[in-house]
Order: structure tokens, then C-alpha cells, then sequence
């Protein structure tokens, strides 16, 4: 679906005709525009949208909405009305939709000040799981930037190097092969930092016998991937290795659960079976998945209480991981796309992956 037909998707509502749009990505969503700040106003009766940028923005939201082909009246914000004065024009007497999560008290104080506002959770995390073809293609290039970087990474060697060193290798590689940015701050985590899933790089060095565990992703045009890997540097304990084959084991049972029509607690269920087998489950400390695109972490969250039911062209990680302190952590993921009765896997880069004990390859 292109972006001119998705202000059609917002459904109408007896309570408010008018919807206020306030994260950036569901307005790049819904209109092109990618600027720095902005908000919309969309009447969900007649599909008419306005959108409120300042003079820095005008032209570049003028241009990137008649790219899109976006129905949307570009509104440039002047000193002599405030955003909220001109939102109340517009709105009139009608009702105006706010999801409160999204703005503080003082903005939904304001807003009160000038149209009726009715407190409503937004659509469009739901509207943005299906993927058109266009998002899914950027999603895809976006992970085999990632995929290219790593090998690299990876080729060059870990041993002797600081998970802050490896860390900037790699997004530098990201951005040289293509991505508008990194997905998000990239993970690296050696030997016993391992064990904390979201441990930020420091200057500890890779040592033989440490897993290193790398979580990132590249960002195009918006759309970001994501991708864990857990690369074994020489000789590991036999205590490592097997939290590594059980890892391994639980993310292709996740892989193999996702189709569409199935809940996303199944899909955590099965990877999560492997450690309960094992009676290591309470090392497994997240959920193992979640939807992706403009956010790094979109609906479905794939944890034991997701309700949620896959469909077509969604797209989502499968990303299991096992935790003990004073050992490391082992987590490998994947991007996958629901295709049917089964799911098509984005990610290339191998699963197993070991590096010698020399600061190259041999």
C-alpha cells in the first residue's frame, strides 16, 4: 500500500472525527515527511489531513508530501498563533483524538483550552504491522548492510579488541555501506558481560574462550533492522557451548512456530519450551520477538502474553538468549517476514559463528 492511501485506513469514530498525530515516524508514516518536528490533524470522516511545521520545515514538507502524493494541506506555523490555536481552527467544534501517552499534561492542557479533546490509544501501531512490499524491501536492505559490516567485522577478528572498538568498527561499516544511520545503540558484550542483555560497550577486551555477543542493526530510509549474534572467540567451556546449542535450538523452534493466524504467545512458547526442558528458563529474562519498521520495537511483542495474531507481511525478530552471571549470555536473532504458513528469513548472516584465537582470520 503506498503512503496516499493510508490516512484512508484511520477509522471513524462517533466520539471525535478529528485525530491528532504527534510521533514523527506515524506522521513519515501516514505523509512522507520525514522532518525533525511536526503534528497532524486528520478529519477521519473525509480523509483530510493537515500538517503543522514551522518555516524550517515548509518546504521540505511541501515537497516530500507531493513525492508521496499524500492528500495533506501543508500549514506553516507563524509566531502570531500558536501550533495549539491553529489546531483548534481546524478542529472547530468537533472532538479531537489524543492518544495521552503521546504528549505531556501541559500540551493536553493546552490542547483542552482550545477543542474538545477525547482521550483515544491510537491505530496506528496496528495500522503499521502489515508491511507493503516497498517497507519490507528497505527492511531487507537494511539487514544486509548489517549482514555485509558483521562479516567484516568478524573477518578482521575480535581477540585482543575493546567491545567499544568493535562496537565503532561496525557502525562505521554500516553507514559506509549504505544506512542512514544505526537502528539503535549497538550492543557488543564479551565474556561474563554478556549476561546483561542490554550491557553498553566499555573498554573490556575480548579474551580466547569469551562468547561476544552483538546486537545492531542498520537503518534506510527510515526502516531499521536488527540482528544478535553470539560469536564463540577459541576454545569456550563446555558450559558456554551448551548454553550456546540450546540458544541455537530455541530460536529455530521460534522460527519455525511464526506463520500467519498463529498468537505471538505461541511463537514465545516455543522457543521458551526448549530452556523449560532444560530447566534453565529463568536464565531467559525478555520475550523473544517483537514487530519492526520505523520503530526498532513494534507491535506484536512476542512474549508469553501477546494476544496477538500474526499475519501477512508482518514482520518480526525471533530472538531468544540465555543469561548466568559470572559466565556470559548467548542470544542469536533473526528478521523474519510471515508469508503464509511459514516465514521467509531476512537475516543471512550464519548462526554459528566462532573466531579464532589470533587477531585475524586464518
Amino acid at each position: 500500500m503506498d503512503v496516499s492511501r493510508r490516512l484512508s485506513r484511520l477509522s471513524a469514530s462517533s466520539a471525535a472525527d478529528f485525530v491528532l498525530v504527534l510521533r514523527l515516524e506515524d506522521i513519515r508514516w501516514l505523509t512522507g515527511f520525514t522532518g525533525g518536528t511536526a503534528q497532524l490533524v486528520v478529519q477521519r470522516s473525509t480523509h483530510d489531513a493537515w500538517l503543522l511545521v514551522d518555516g524550517r520545515y515548509f518546504e521540505r514538507a511541501i515537497a516530500e508530501t507531493s513525492t508521496s502524493q499524500a492528500l495533506v494541506h501543508v500549514e506553516r506555523v507563524i509566531a502570531d498563533i500558536t501550533t495549539e490555536e491553529m489546531i483548534g481552527r481546524i478542529v472547530g467544534t468537533s472532538g479531537l483524538a489524543v492518544d495521552p501517552s503521546h504528549l505531556t499534561a501541559h500540551h493536553m492542557t493546552t490542547l483542552q483550552n482550545v477543542c474538545t479533546v477525547h482521550s483515544e490509544k491510537t491505530q496506528l501501531d496496528d495500522l503499521r504491522r502489515v508491511k507493503d512490499e516497498s517497507e519490507i524491501a528497505l527492511i531487507a536492505r537494511a539487514a544486509t548492510i548489517a549482514d555485509i559490516a558483521l562479516a567484516t567485522v568478524v573477518a578482521d577478528g575480535l581477540m585482543g579488541k575493546s567491545e567499544k572498538q568493535i562496537r565503532n568498527q561496525l557502525d562505521h561499516l554500516m553507514r559506509e555501506g549504505g544506512a542512514d544511520d544505526v537502528a539503535f545503540e549497538t550492543i557488543v558484550a564479551t565474556g561474563p558481560n554478556g549476561a546483561r542483555p542490554h550491557h553498553e560497550p566499555s573498554n573490556d577486551h575480548v579474551e580466547s574462550g569469551h562468547g561476544v555477543v552483538i546486537d545492531f542493526g542498520a537503518m534506510v530510509d527510515g526502516y531499521k533492522s536488527d540482528m544478535t549474534r553470539t560469536i564463540r572467540v577459541g576454545a569456550v567451556s563446555g558450559e558456554y557451548q551448551r548454553m550456546f546449542e540450546l540458544v541455537l535450538e530455541a530460536e529455530s523452534a521460534g522460527i519455525a512456530s511464526v506463520k500467519a493466524g498463529v498468537l505471538g504467545a505461541a511463537v514465545d512458547a516455543a522457543a521458551r519450551a526448549v530452556f523449560l526442558r532444560e530447566g534453565v528458563d529463568r536464565e531467559y529474562v525478555h520475550g523473544t520477538g517483537h514487530g519492526i519498521g520505523l520503530y526498532i520495537h513494534e507491535q506484536p511483542i512476542l512474549s508469553p502474553r501477546c494476544t496477538a495474531v500474526l499475519g501477512i507481511n508482518e514482520v518480526v525478530t525471533v530472538e531468544p538468549g540465555l543469561y548466568r552471571g559470572g559466565v556470559g549470555g548467548v542470544r542469536i536473532e533473526d528478521l523474519v517476514v510471515v508469508t503464509g504458513d511459514s516465514c521467509r528469513i531476512l537475516t543471512q548472516t550464519p548462526k554459528d559463528l566462532t573466531c579464532p584465537r589470533s587477531p585475524r582470520t586464518i
